[in-house]
């Protein structure tokens, strides 16, 4: 990975487990990191500025407007631009530096221009206005916008912090999921972490993720070939649960597959079932 892009939303604060695991990826893939906070677009303020009417009354209110615009523009700015020296002062300056950035307009267009399929962006599974909804399976919309304007990998954060030990990957049985996961031995996600291969097919295909662990095998990486039947939806968030599982990666094939496969029933169940950290590859 080229960097790791962190996203805060108006409402993270400096204790925001995205920044730990954007911290932790940037150091397992060795890779600078950037906390980035888009500051979006709001319309005019709410004041109620109803009968204002007169001669140059529309000019007046609209510079007044234009006015209040800025300040409030300039005072949410100040405040994301504190949080983020403080969470960089937080975790640290150990490993790959890191840096702060802070832009105007929607996250998603915005990440497109400054993030390539070389990158990993790093957000959460919802608002942080949200974030007690979380436990329940909310999951925002914003996952879908990204899909849809970045070519980059996702990694959605959960709003607790617990460093990966056990990390689960979702195997498909096919040759792009065979290049996913050599792709992930060698960019050091799954060093020094109890690996899990588990695929889920009607009937069950063993063949197939021996064969994958097999190929981690030859990168000095030991995983456990699982091969589950029944439907997936339910048996990885069955698997996740009871084997305890920190993260899980699921594959995706292409830019435009991956919003199919985000609007699909199956990942948006996979999304709201598994609670823990959650890697959407391309």
């Amino acid at each position: 990975m080229d960097r790791i892009v962190a996203c805060f939303d108006e409402g993270a604060g400096a204790d925001s487990a995205i920044g730990d695991y954007a911290a932790w990826a940037a150091e397992r893939l060795r890779a600078p990191l950037t906390l980035l906070h888009v500051l979006e677009r709001h319309s005019p303020p709410g004041g109620n500025y109803s009968g204002q009417i007169g001669p140059g009354s529309r000019e007046q209110l609209l510079e007044k407007m234009t006015e209040e615009d800025a300040r409030e523009a300039r005072r949410a700015r100040d405040e994301r631009r504190e949080m983020l020296e403080a969470l960089k002062a937080r975790l640290g300056q150990e490993g790959p530096g890191i840096t702060t950035e802070q832009r105007l307009g929607e996250l998603a267009p915005e990440l497109a221009e400054i993030c390539s399929a070389h990158d990993l962006v790093v957000v959460g599974r919802c608002g942080h206005q949200h974030e007690q909804q979380a436990s329940q399976g909310v999951i925002g919309d914003h996952l879908e916008e990204l899909a849809q304007h970045l070519p980059s990998p996702l990694l959605v954060a959960p709003s607790t912090f617990r460093a990966p030990a056990r990390v689960m990957v979702a195997f498909d049985g096919s040759e792009r999921g065979l290049e996913q996961i050599a792709a992930l031995g060698e960019q050091g996600w799954l060093r020094d972490v109890e690996c899990h291969l588990v695929h889920v097919a009607e009937p069950p295909d063993e063949s197939g993720v021996r064969r994958a662990a097999e190929l981690l095998q030859e990168k000095g990486i030991a995983a456990q070939s699982v091969s589950l039947e029944g439907d997936v939806r339910r048996k990885l968030p069955g698997y996740v649960a009871e084997h305890d599982i920190d993260l899980t990666v699921m594959g995706a094939y292409g830019h435009g597959s991956l919003v199919r496969w985000l609007k699909g029933s199956t990942t948006r169940r996979l999304l709201e079932s598994i609670h823990s950290a959650i890697l959407l590859m391309r």
